[in-house]
């Protein structure tokens, strides 16, 4: 066995210097430091290359761009009052936030978001942590787990391309929505429906998690059904902006309904470049079958949610509870009238985290629904079609059937799993 002075000679022996000795010990010890550093470095220099890059975006001259214009025009207050955008009240007082900023909007919109993705990803680490005290993995190998899985989500193309190419803030909707699932993971119910609440009144595709919400509430039996009346309390107060700035109740609360409406009104048919059932030969019989499709999603939703509930001790176990939230929220994209590319955001994110750090075996399932995510990202900035929507929604439709029966087989399992 060779002894430290020995070690120490062959060091000496190597052509080293001391300087040298002291950099190779910083690293070796810090290796795993330094490796999430980096990461996250690479991530933010990606986002500050494309950020100047406004060409590609569908959306940014045509609706963000003009929007930060007019309240620049307006003022915070004057804006408030007028009807901008199509956002409700929170996104608005972004843009009308962004319009003080003495540079060109795309920089604070796009920061806005690198932020959300940031703090997501802080949480997202959290998350994965609860799920292996729970598991009873070692502290030191799940803390590196967690960190390594949270900071290789800030190099997803989808994350990247939203909010730093496509100057989309979905990542700010998504924020409020894992750290309400972080609370959820906690059993901190109270909270986790404040943020569920704050993310709604965002964006209304944070509902795609409520049945999740709703599940737990008969098999958990911790909350009350009045909890549930955070997401209209919230709602209401988050558009308090609008309405002390005088634009009135009707304009501001029934946003939402407007862009429900998009479907008939906006001819996006039942799908826009989501990769799910629809793109086979159904895009345009919306008048007629979205009432069907709205009900087949309730169907579907309803027997996963009784068969779970009958099999309740399959949500004793935290993974299990964000795993059957995360397939839940995916039936929703699937089979509602209306979906858009970007829809799946919050389900492909997480559902990325959850495979690297805790469902190995299922790893290849995350990978791709991230390269369906990217082509489809590609069709819609770059223009350049590599596989046809259908092809993808073919994909989309065997990966989903393949967690669908993933999932029965987990629940019937119940505690055995």
């Amino acid at each position: 066995m060779k002894t430290e002075g020995t070690n120490k000679k062959e060091l000496n022996n190597s052509g080293i210097t001391g300087f040298d000795k002291w950099i190779i010990d910083i690293v070796t010890n810090n290796l795993e430091k330094i490796a999430i550093f980096a990461i996250v470095l690479i991530a933010v220099l990606i986002r500050m290359k494309l950020i100047p890059e406004t060409e590609l975006s569908p959306d940014y001259k045509s609706y963000y761009l003009p929007w930060v214009e007019a309240y620049r025009e307006y003022g915070l207050i004057g804006g408030l009052s007028k009807d901008i955008g199509d956002y409700y009240v929170p996104f608005n007082v972004m843009y009308a936030i962004c319009s003080l900023f003495p540079c060109e909007p795309y920089i604070p919109i796009a920061l806005f978001s690198l932020a959300a993705e940031l703090v997501s990803a802080f949480f997202i680490r959290k998350m994965l942590l609860l799920i292996f005290d729970e598991r009873g993995v070692e502290r030191r190998i799940a803390v590196r787990i967690s960190d390594f899985s949270a900071a290789l989500t800030l190099l997803l193309p989808f994350v990247i391309w939203n909010g730093a190419l496509w100057k989309q803030c979905d990542a700010i909707y998504v924020v409020f929505l894992v750290i309400a699932l972080y609370y959820v993971l906690k059993d901190n119910y109270t909270k986790a429906f404040i943020f569920l609440a704050i993310s709604f009144s965002f964006k209304l595709q944070a509902v795609f998690f409520l049945p999740l919400f709703l599940v737990l509430y008969f098999v958990k039996k911790r909350y009350s059904i009045f909890n549930f009346l955070w997401i209209p309390v919230m709602y209401l107060i988050m558009g308090l902006p609008c309405v002390l700035s005088r634009r009135g109740l009707r304009a501001t609360y029934l946003a939402y309904l407007f862009q429900t409406q998009e479907v008939a009104t906006e001819g996006y048919g039942m799908v826009s470049y989501y990769p799910n059932f629809y793109n086979f030969g159904l895009d345009a019989f919306d008048e007629i079958l979205t009432l069907p499709a709205v009900l087949m999603t309730v169907a579907v939703l309803g027997v996963f949610a009784v068969y779970a509930i009958r099999h309740a001790s399959f949500l004793d176990k935290k993974e299990n509870v964000l795993y059957f939230g995360l397939f839940m929220a995916w039936s929703c994209c699937m089979f509602l009238p209306g979906m858009h590319e970007r829809y799946d955001y919050a389900i492909v994110l997480l559902m990325t985290a959850f495979c690297l750090g805790v469902k190995r075996e299922k790893l290849w399932i995350a990978a791709i629904m991230n390269i369906n995510s990217m082509l489809v990202y590609i069709m819609v900035l770059f223009k350049e079609e590599v596989f046809s929507i259908t092809i993808l929604s073919a994909i989309a439709v065997v990966l989903y059937a393949i967690t669908a029966f993933d999932i029965v087989k987990r629940i019937g399992a119940g505690s055995h799993e």
